[in-house]
């Protein structure tokens, strides 16, 4: 086979595995980077379509409208959280119950910190039916859970008052979005240029969040 021959058939093997595999994950990569660009209003499938250079009818075999892309994104971010979460719990057998929680809060500010586009859709409103994405309300569920599970853990350790543990999850899950969105809304009246500066502002946040959790 000609080398040119050679290159167009390989070409057309990559586009048809793409098309079977990896675009739809490709949509997802490209949807964040457009949405670095110009925010939610900005992101289209049209648009994300043309950046991977495929059909908008090929970006509509996997995500029928913006909304099932954006649940998408939001569904991804709750498995990063879940996952960190968990992880977190993991640690419990060599770490003390301060430190858990600790580790479980600093798991929900690094995804902001990393991830501020898949935070602002789990937590904000730009996919006003949300709760008809099943896998979306599972991932978020999930990731509830795992918080809920560190307090069990806290409460069981004689750290958070004895109340029912999904009241003081609700409590820290409520109250986690507000601190965040603030930072990703550029009105975090505490820097955060470093790692340093992270840890110190995570351990205040910590604090302020265990006040309202503790014993008396």
């Amino acid at each position: 086979m000609a080398a040119a021959g050679k290159i167009a058939f390989l070409t057309r093997m990559a586009r048809a595995g793409y098309h079977h595999g990896d675009l739809k994950q490709a949509l997802l990569d490209t949807s964040l980077t457009l949405l670095d660009e110009s925010g939610v209003s900005g992101l289209t499938l049209q648009k994300a379509a043309k950046r991977q250079g495929v059909s908008a009818a090929a970006v509509y075999r996997h995500y029928a409208s913006k909304e099932e892309l954006l649940a998408a994104i939001a569904e991804q971010g709750f498995t990063l959280l879940r996952d960190a979460v968990y992880a977190a719990l993991d640690h419990r057998p060599r770490q003390s119950t301060r430190a858990l929680f600790r580790r479980s809060v600093a798991a929900y500010i690094d995804l902001a910190l990393r991830k501020p586009h898949h935070y602002e859709l789990m937590f904000g409103a730009a996919i006003p039916a949300n709760h008809e994405y099943t896998e979306l309300r599972a991932r978020g569920e999930e990731a509830f859970e795992g918080l809920l599970e560190t307090v069990r853990v806290c409460q069981a350790e004689g750290l958070f008052k004895r109340r029912k543990p999904i009241v003081l999850a609700f409590q820290v899950w409520s109250t986690m979005p507000g601190y965040v969105m603030l930072h990703i809304a550029g009105r975090n009246p505490f820097p955060i240029d470093d790692s340093a500066q992270l840890k110190r502002l995570t351990g205040l946040l910590v604090q302020f969040l265990r006040r309202g959790l503790e014993r008396d």
